[in-house]
């Protein structure tokens, strides 16, 4: 079964606190990315960089935001480094 637009947008705000659309806004025009010659080192440091936003929330005691970023981190490398080669 087919999800709709808007049960999409509400099952990507559930886990990642923003659209997946946005996600792949934000990988495809990322500082890092933009400032390496190697797309996938871009890539790499902008999955770094937010796993330490998770961790930085995991230490303020919000693992509900935690496991939105941590989520955001593996739908970028699914995106970077699995649908793209």
């Amino acid at each position: 079964m087919s999800l709709s637009q808007v049960e999409r947008d509400e099952r990507d705000l559930s886990m990642f606190g923003m659209l997946s659309d946005d996600l792949v806004e934000l990988a495809e025009t990322s500082i890092y990315r933009i400032g390496m010659e190697d797309n996938k080192h871009g890539d790499a440091m902008l999955i770094m960089s937010i796993l330490s936003d998770a961790q930085d929330e995991m230490l303020l005691g919000d693992l509900e935001v935690a496991r939105q970023f941590i989520n955001r981190a593996k739908y970028i490398v699914h995106y970077s480094f699995m649908d793209r080669n």
